[in-house]
């Protein structure tokens, strides 16, 4: 019926968007509809107009007989009152035949891309969860899932058995309807751990004499991270813990690890203006006709972009296509009130020629729900499968591999893509793929579930085939297979059988002294270590009373009394400590702990008792030594004081009678409160480093108060200590305020001689200068050339005085100022600054090393510089850089100038020596020798000159 060329037109309007395309013909409508009810159709195509009959009478035909909607596309040239109305009685599109243009090529074009869409999304769906159905349902173990508020989402076939629900609907009830109180009490309890950690839980149960293993596992979902469910796997290991209680004798536990269109269109011309648009684009972004009516692109976008979720990539997609008006685009949009839209967008066309924009608009928020139920679904089954401890596959008729979950996987190894990239068959061992196509087989001609044993990779399993069905054909389309791994069930059976003479060997060679009593203490069984701790055999023990023999110490038989009761109660004790009179006579210190057992139907008591005898007394030399420690702390000389977090913890009497607190006092306070507040910040500085691991020596001075203000200077020392097990810092405290007092005295008379000597040096200067004036007149005056050597002489001697007394300007500041710690890189860098020189560099490291010095320590490298330029000549290259040494660090300067004769290496550094006035060099060995720097020439004559600056251990430090 109808125009075949539309037929034709839409065929392929459906081949092209990737329909796999069988067609069947129909006559009539009850042609159509017998063929509809016999086969599934998903698209009809027909004409509107079928003789006495229309499309109206063939959509009320179809909801009353056809249980499924198939898509209905009709042709025709109705006006379109008659197409509302068709829309309305169900049919999805209507192409009308007298309105080919290109708007309507595109919508149909469009409709009929999203219909695929939608066809392929629910047929992978539908095919992906009936796969992982039949996975979960071929297992033996109870699977289920429940939400946070302990409701049952889904519960497998095995666990409805399980239950007695078998059949019944479980939807919508509650964990606590099918349980026990005690049951959900426990179970609630461990599904919290799983939603409160977000992680995997495990435990073991019992009920009605049987023994589970429970598996929690948190279902999270792409959109969240939260546990929004949790699925929960049961396994039964009753048989497993059963042989388990048959090596009960104290062996260690077998264990075994059980795991009209109704899309809204408007179209734009090249500059902006809208040309056309649908009532359906106003009602699906509920546009005002205010807004519509200035016909105005910007205007309209500006009022969508305001309801999505992501205007800047809305904004950013509309000018894209501004500036590339021929590409053709696709997106979602996602509305702030949860509606989701699919934006389709073409150039629109006159011949070869782009006029404008169609944009279309379909709402597929019911869609996109269903998906993701769907996809919720999916991600429920696949939680399951993987989370399971099995190895769980599904293969074709030919032995394919079509699934396999990660269990399954990492047995494979790395050619577990390879096998099912390439469809392969099964791996397995020679001589098993007869038998595996054999079960195969039976399985899809029974359509029913087979099982067998099966011996792969060194292990034994339960092989089980089960078939996966179409719910609609009931055809056979793959078979899950479930490995299940039995090995540790039959090693146990073993181990059973090999348990006596297991337990035997461990009991009798045990390094410590297990004795076996009844509960009354009579002996039942004793280890060699039992001998050799009291002296009788197991023969000498068996049948003898633990209270009447003589064995305990009379003063702990009341002890060892209490113990046996408390195992009565079926309590453990120990360690407890008790006296052991062995059988030669001789007495020991035992340490025992005692256990319940119950074999069989026998109450039993486990003794295992070590030597202490040797501790006991290490104990007691610890002490005695303890008690010399405290005499020794007690009676020091200097303060000791442990900190904790800064809190002062012990004090030794010593402090109090430094700080003038008594003891008590001083355990409540902090050593902040004590420390000087301009003195807090070293103090701090030296608690890191100590803190860190370094021992802080004695020699660091810091100002401290006493309980009624007087300040008190202390040298102080600092070491990381255990403190009552705990890390704490020793700081050791000398009191040297009458020494400080004595070194300021000292500082200040050096002061005031220091200006004393600059008082003195400059008028002794003034007259040398009158005097070398007076000389220089004589000298010209005189006319007795005999004369003339005796007035040279006379200049040479002045000038000499001159020079010494120079000298006494430069070594006068030397030793004045208190030591400090100064940076090597800062130092060099503003000696160099001094000189002028840029290419004087040094390594990196100096910057992070301080050197405790005189402040002249930068005079010391300003000497060097200068000497480098006056005297070697072509120097073009001066580093400084360290080398460590076990005794300390070693300051290297280096220059590439002339070097210094091996004759002068020494002498450089007298006083006097040298070409100009010979003070630079014995001034900087006499300032760095203040605080125990020394500094010798070890260069090479014609390759430069080297100095070596020895810096003592003590002396450096790292910042």
């Amino acid at each position: 019926m109808g125009d075949p060329k539309q037929f034709a037109f839409i065929t392929r309007l459906f081949s092209e968007n990737g329909a796999k395309i069988s067609m069947s013909a129909a006559t009539d409508i009850k042609d159509t509809i017998n063929k509809l009810q016999t086969a599934h159709y998903d698209v009809v195509i027909g004409d509107f107009d079928l003789g006495k009959e229309n499309g109206l009478d063939f959509i009320a035909r179809v909801k009353k007989h056809i249980q499924y909607s198939p898509v209905t596309i009709f042709t025709g040239t109705q006006a379109p009152a008659v197409v509302k109305e068709a829309v309305k009685a169900g049919i999805d599109y209507f192409f009308l035949q007298d309105d080919e243009t290109e708007l309507e090529t595109l919508r149909l074009n469009t409709f009929i891309r999203q219909t695929i869409r939608q066809k392929q999304g629910e047929e992978a769906l539908h095919y992906a969860d009936t796969n992982f159905r039949t996975i979960v349902e071929a297992t033996d173990d109870s699977i289920y899932m429940v939400d946070r508020h302990f409701r049952y989402l889904f519960i497998n076939t095995p666990h409805q058995k399980r239950l007695g629900i078998y059949g019944e609907n479980y939807e919508s009830k509650m964990y606590k309807d099918l349980h026990t109180e005690e049951e959900t009490q426990r179970f609630v309890h461990s599904l919290n751990q799983v939603i409160t950690h977000n992680n995997y839980f495990s435990e073991e149960y019992e009920k009605d004499g049987r023994f589970y293993n429970r598996k929690f596992i948190p279902v999270r979902y792409q959109t969240s991270q939260q546990t929004l469910a949790v699925t929960v796997v049961s396994i039964d290991i009753t048989d497993r813990v059963r042989l388990e209680d048959e090596v009960a004798r104290g062996a260690s536990l077998v264990t075994a690890t059980f795991e009209s269109t109704s899309d809204g269109i408007f179209v734009v011309d090249r500059v902006g203006k809208i040309i056309n648009y649908n009532q359906k684009f106003l009602d699906m972004w509920l546009i005002p006709e205010s807004v519509i009516e200035e016909r105005d692109e910007e205007v309209l976008l500006a009022y969508l972009e305001d309801q999505l979720e992501d205007r800047e990539s809305f904004i950013e997609k509309i000018n894209y296509l501004k500036a590339h008006p021929e590409r053709e685009a696709f997106d979602i949009l996602e509305f702030r009130d949860g509606r989701v839209f699919e934006r389709t967008t073409l150039p629109q066309r006159i011949g070869g020629t782009i006029i404008g924009r169609v944009w279309t608009f379909k709402d597929v928020t019911e869609q996109r729900k269903t998906l993701s139920t769907l996809q919720v679904t999916q991600a429920n089954y696949r939680s399951v499968v993987e989370s399971t401890g099995d190895s769980i596959f599904m293969v074709d008729r030919e032995g394919c591999y079509l699934f396999m979950n990660s269990y399954h996987r990492n047995k494979l190894g790395d050619i577990a893509d390879k096998y099912l990239e390439k469809r392969m068959r099964v791996m397995l061992p020679p001589g098993e793929d007869q038998r595996f196509d054999k079960a195969l087989e039976r399985v899809f001609s029974t359509k029913r579930q087979y099982q067998d044993e099966f011996h792969w990779m060194s292990k034994d399993y339960i092989r089980r085939f089960t078939p996966v069905k179409d719910e609609n054909s009931e055809e056979i389309r793959a078979v899950t297979v479930v490995l299940t791994d039995i090995s540790d069930w039959k090693a146990a059976e073993q181990e059973v059988r090999n348990n006596e003479e297991r337990l035997k060997i461990l009991f009798d060679y045990a390094p410590e002294a297990y004795l076996l009593t009844d509960i009354k203490g009579t002996f039942i069984e004793s280890n060699r270590a039992a001998t050799e701790l009291t002296g009788y055999t197991p023969d000498d023990l068996k049948g003898r009373n633990i209270f009447t023999m003589g064995l305990i110490g009379s003063m702990h038989i009341t002890k060892t009394a209490v113990l046996f009761a408390k195992n009565a109660l079926g309590r453990p004790t120990g360690p407890d400590e008790v006296h052991i009179h062995r059988k030669d006579g001789k007495i020991l210190y035992a340490e025992v702990m005692t256990y319940p057992i119950r074999i069989r139907t026998q109450s039993l008591v486990m003794t295992i008792a070590r030597d202490i005898t040797d501790r006991k007394a290490a104990e007691e030399a610890l002490k005695q030594r303890e008690e010399q420690y405290r005499l020794l702390v007690n009676n020091a000389g200097e303060g000791v004081i442990v900190l904790r977090d800064r809190r002062i913890i012990f004090a030794n009497p010593k402090s109090s009678e430094i700080f003038g607190y008594s003891s008590e006092n001083l355990l409540k306070h902090t050593i902040t409160d004590i420390i000087h507040p301009d003195d807090q910040e070293e103090f701090n500085a030296l608690l890191e480093r100590a803190l860190s691991g370094e021992q802080i020596h004695a020699g660091v001075s810091l100002r401290a108060f006493t309980n009624i203000g007087e300040m008190r200077w202390l040298e102080v020392g600092m070491a990381e200590i255990m403190w009552q097990n705990q890390p704490a810092i020793l700081l050791l405290c000398m009191d040297v305020t009458k020494q400080k007092i004595a070194q300021d005295a000292l500082v200040q008379s050096n002061r005031k001689l220091n200006l004393l000597s600059s008082i003195t040096r400059h008028d002794v200067l003034n007259q040398i200068t009158i005097l070398l004036a007076y000389l220089d007149l004589l000298k010209k005056k005189n006319k007795d050339p005999e004369l003339e050597p005796f007035i040279g002489k006379q200049v040479e001697a002045t000038q000499s005085i001159r020079s010494q007394i120079v000298f006494t300007k430069e070594y006068q500041d030397v030793g004045v100022k208190e030591p400090q710690w100064q940076n090597l890189g800062s130092t060099i860098a503003h000696a160099r600054e001094y000189g002028r020189v840029e290419y004087v560099t040094w390594d990196d490291n100096l910057n992070s090393i301080e050197v405790y010095a005189d402040p002249l320590l930068e005079k010391v490298f300003s000497n060097l510089i200068s000497n480098s330029l006056m005297h070697g000549e072509h120097v073009t290259q001066i580093r400084f850089f360290t080398e460590e040494t076990p005794h300390g660090l070693i300051l290297v300067y280096e220059d590439n100038g002339v070097g210094i004769p091996e004759k002068d290496k020494k002498k450089i550094f007298h006083h006097g020596f040298g070409k100009n006035t010979g003070f630079g060099l014995f001034l900087s060995r006499e300032i760095l020798s203040i605080t125990g720097l020394s500094i010798h020439e070890t260069g090479t004559e014609g390759k430069g000159a080297r100095f070596e600056i020895t810096i003592p251990k003590n002396l450096y430090r790292m910042v």
